[in-house]
């Protein structure tokens, strides 16, 4: 469970201890409340555009999707006002990459990434601040607590974007159709499946497979893993 707490180690004094686990099962809980309850599980890509703009407008956070004032090495940021408004804002740089087929992977991923920081870590900025995003804080990879690290936004805000955008028990239904209709399956033709089908980038699959510990790496070579997989069960069917 998610819960606040001081901590005299952390730069803002206070830290938002959860696992990986919490977060998953609270951005699964925000996906499937923006589609009301249900899911296309054949269909599961995220709109993360329209997510921003009508889901969170109703929690006073805004979208701003071609800052053109951010310097080229930020992605995105967010902005915490002192009366709870929040600014969500993308590099224009980014944003014109959207439609690009090896691009807008990394432009859905930053958008996801400042959603989380928007919804979870505005206690850390009461009085007002700005948390700038750049390629060393928006990384797939990048979604374990690391021991002895005092910030801890930026590994919540990346495992929070992958858990978007991949929801857990969806991501590992498609997983397990996928296996189930195409029998042998190869990691190369999985990752291709699971990046098509949530419109992400092939890195991001690979990442999301190693953290529910679908995919091992094993002597510098992906190895699939077939145990442990839950089934989703739409909430039409409950």
């Amino acid at each position: 469970m998610m819960r606040w707490e001081d901590d005299s180690q952390s730069p803002y004094g206070c830290r938002l201890v959860c696992t990986g686990i919490d977060i998953d099962e609270a951005m699964e809980e925000r996906y499937l409340k923006f589609h009301n309850g249900t899911c296309d599980i054949d269909h599961p890509a995220l709109d993360i555009e329209r997510f921003i703009d009508e889901n969170l407008r109703n929690e006073h956070i805004e979208y701003e999707p071609e800052a053109i004032d951010l310097p080229n090495s930020v992605l995105g940021s967010t902005q915490f006002n002192s009366d709870g408004s929040r600014l969500i804002r993308i590099s224009s740089v980014l944003y014109r990459q959207r439609n690009s087929l090896t691009k807008k992977g990394r432009f859905r991923f930053t958008c996801a990434h400042e959603s989380f920081h928007a919804i979870f870590h505005s206690r850390l900025f009461r009085k007002g601040g700005r948390l700038i995003c750049s390629g060393q804080h928006v990384r797939e990879d990048m979604v374990e607590s690391i021991p002895m690290q005092s910030d801890f936004t930026e590994w919540q805000a990346n495992r929070g974007a992958a858990a978007l955008l991949m929801p857990r028990l969806i991501f590992m239904e498609n997983v397990k159709r996928i296996r189930t209709v195409s029998g042998s399956v190869n990691t190369d033709t999985l990752v291709q499946n699971l990046s098509t089908r949530f419109d992400v980038s092939k890195r991001s699959v690979q990442i999301r497979l190693q953290t529910l510990r679908l995919m091992m790496s094993r002597d510098d070579d992906m190895v699939l893993e077939y145990d442990g997989i839950d089934s989703y069960v739409d909430r039409r069917e409950r």
